[in-house]
């Protein structure tokens, strides 16, 4: 049977741990998987098939991986002291001592057909870095491929320090179509080995998962939005609750809950407090499963500046709910028929015009609704990628 490894960061909540989950157990039912991630702990694990076999780093690898809180309450004095040296010096320098030095004392890893950094390389100052590395330094394995979830037209992640990285990869695998356009466009060196696959969903999970009960119940008569993100500055949702705000004053009927938790967070707060939004935008952190939300929701809002390939775009439509998002290539790419929802200016009177338009004419939702009852997706297209790499 053939061997596939995967290295990433961890199992915390978020769009990349999601991705890497559905796409383990996705790959498992053809062939042996492994997981190799820095800090192996996280809710996201729990969604893990029991075949997937989770592999332990050495224990300066999963110093890097550990927040610097936590490190030092595991009161392990070389560790603490190792994670303490990489973050000085990460921020006085940059992350290739640190980095060369988990390298120099992780064992090698052998006989895989087939080996993906699942993360891609962060800025230079980041100590949770070297996915790419350590797929290129400490594993053996017949092709090597990193595999990028961010948008390199709208984010640059240090790309003259992470370059000769990606140089070494067999493959670069971009999550959407036009993110690989994209990539390869700004980085003609790598076009030729550049490709895309869109990230795996586990659909029958997914469906099971939104079948369960709400912790928090939806109130009755009420049309319900919901946003489930990392609560980071790109998503602009203090920039829509405040553009947006005239409309839901005006609109009682109309209720927005957000899931999710981030360094955004006194910012949104700030801005429902500013609006007098209390009663119609709630927070609600994160949640271990979203998914109830989502399917009973009447439309999922994505307003970021910039996206990649999200999968919630995917689970929603899955869900037969309706997206509104602001327009990136990925959300034109991912939501090019129109009958799955509403992509609108990235801008505060694009947003404000499109939602107003939506407020004015409630057929147009209740009729997108009905189209996706009859929405099918798969993940072949995908599952087809890794097979052309393992048998060709």
């Amino acid at each position: 049977m053939k061997r596939i490894l995967i290295v990433n960061k961890g199992f915390a909540i978020g769009g990349i741990e999601t991705a890497l989950v559905n796409m383990a157990n996705a790959l498992q039912k053809h062939y042996q998987v492994d997981l190799l991630v820095f800090d192996p702990t996280g809710p996201v694990k729990d969604r893990l098939d029991e075949k997937v076999n989770i592999i332990q780093p050495s224990w300066r690898f999963n110093a890097l991986g550990m927040p610097l809180k936590r490190a030092i309450k595991t009161k392990k004095p070389f560790f603490t002291a190792f994670r303490l040296f990489a973050t000085i010096w990460t921020k006085l320098f940059d992350n290739r001592l640190p980095i060369d030095l988990a390298i120099k004392h992780q064992e090698k890893l052998q006989g895989y057909d087939l080996a993906i950094s699942f993360h891609q390389e962060m800025r230079r100052h980041t100590v949770a870095s070297g996915f790419s590395r350590f797929v290129d330094q400490c594993v053996v394995a017949k092709r090597k491929v990193a595999w990028l979830h961010y948008d390199s037209a709208a984010l640059d992640l240090d790309s003259a320090f992470n370059n000769p990285f990606y140089a070494k990869m067999d493959k670069i695998v971009c999550v959407s179509r036009s993110l690989r356009d994209g990539f390869a466009g700004k980085f003609p060196q790598f076009a030729k080995k550049t490709e895309y696959c869109y990230n795996f969903l586990n659909f029958q999970q997914l469906e099971e998962e939104s079948l369960k009960k709400q912790e928090h119940t939806y109130p009755a008569d009420k049309t319900i939005c919901f946003s489930a993100c990392r609560l980071a500055k790109e998503k602009a949702l203090a920039r829509a609750i405040t553009c947006l705000a005239p409309i839901f004053r005006k609109h009682p009927e109309y209720m927005w809950f957000i899931a999710g938790e981030g360094p955004e967070r006194p910012n949104i707060e700030r801005a429902i407090q500013t609006e007098n939004l209390q009663q119609q935008v709630i927070l609600l952190g994160n949640l271990s499963n979203p998914y109830p939300y989502m399917s009973n929701a009447d439309l999922l809002i994505n307003v970021s500046y910039h996206e990649a390939a999200p999968m919630v775009f995917i689970e929603a439509k899955a869900l037969g709910v309706p997206v509104f998002a602001t327009r990136t290539s990925s959300a034109e790419e991912l939501l090019s028929d129109p009958e799955c929802g509403f992509i609108c200016d990235n801008t505060e009177k694009g947003i404000y015009d499109a939602f107003q338009y939506l407020t004015e004419n409630p057929k147009e939702l209740r009729c997108r609704k009905e189209k996706l009852r009859n929405f099918q997706a798969s993940n072949k297209q995908s599952l087809m990628v890794i097979q052309s790499w393992l048998e060709n």
